[in-house]
């Protein structure tokens, strides 16, 4: 099998996890998905037909800063379309598809997307070769320069947390049930700095000791979540429809503002705040 269909087996699988709980007309969501998806291959294919042959001739991709701009009519399709183009995973795709065809990616190769108002077109390609920390039209400042923090906070909604609302402001921040976790010689191999104490609240013995944490990607200015093989899991609710958070993936899931987390049974609000 292919890289890109192997790509289109996974992206269908994952469409039919977010989705098969309801939400969006079964009668619209089959051919709507099956379209985007073949719209994420033919992304996938552009922008790897952009490569060009080095000087010593060898295959080189000249950009470091992909966008793609796409059309999105009413929010059942914004829905399918960012459920697939999540800009990690999209990089990930890239770089290997690139090497399948002998080309070396860029170490600093950034994707990003959006979904202008105004789009006449479905989808827009933009490829662009950005100096070191300069900023483009495509990407904000504080993305550009990776040095700022996205500000955005954890709210506690079932359960208690300690502390009960946590402002992200470092680029790692570990959830478990307790402070400390040690191993069979009593030696701390991690520190959760939100802590769900197993005392606080009947739903934190659902949480285990290391069972998630957060990252933020300063090239893309986004935090995502990942699972650290917890025993009841991850997930998390975007309007309406659940999304659960693969253990040990190092992918993890892109949060967006507004998602509810669960950790076991435990919900924490994963909020952005605005820049001031």
């Amino acid at each position: 099998m292919s890289l890109l269909r192997r790509i289109e087996k996974t992206l269908d699988q994952r469409l039919r996890s977010i989705f098969s709980g309801g939400g969006t007309p079964a009668d619209r969501t089959e051919p709507d998905t099956r379209e985007a998806i073949e719209l994420y291959r033919d992304a996938l294919e552009q922008i790897a037909a952009r490569a060009t042959t080095g000087k010593r001739g060898d295959r080189v991709f000249p950009f470091n800063l992909v966008t793609i701009e796409l059309r999105a009519e009413d929010p059942e399709r914004k829905a399918i379309l960012e459920a697939l183009f999540d800009p990690g995973q999209l990089g990930d795709d890239l770089r290997s598809t690139l090497k399948e065809e002998r080309t070396m990616p860029p170490a600093d190769l950034t994707v990003a997307v959006r979904y202008p108002d105004n789009a006449h077109v479905e989808m827009r390609i933009l490829c662009e070769r950005l100096e070191r920390n300069a900023p483009s039209a495509a990407t904000p400042a504080n993305q550009a320069a990776g040095t700022a923090i996205t500000p955005a906070r954890l709210i506690t909604v079932t359960g208690g947390s300690s502390p009960p609302e946590m402002t992200l402001d470092r680029m790692r921040i570990n959830l478990g049930r307790e402070d400390d976790v040690v191993d069979s010689l009593g030696r701390t191999i991690r520190r959760n700095e939100l802590v769900f104490p197993e005392r606080a609240h009947e739903a934190n013995g659902s949480v285990s000791r290391s069972h998630a944490h957060l990252r933020y990607y300063a090239a893309s200015g986004e935090w995502r979540i990942f699972d650290d093989g917890s025993s009841l899991g991850t997930s998390l609710f975007r309007n309406g429809h659940r999304i659960d958070v693969p253990a040990h993936s190092s992918r993890g899931v892109v949060l967006r503002a507004g998602d509810e987390i669960f950790l076991g049974q435990v919900r924490v609000r994963f909020e952005m705040d605005p820049v001031r």
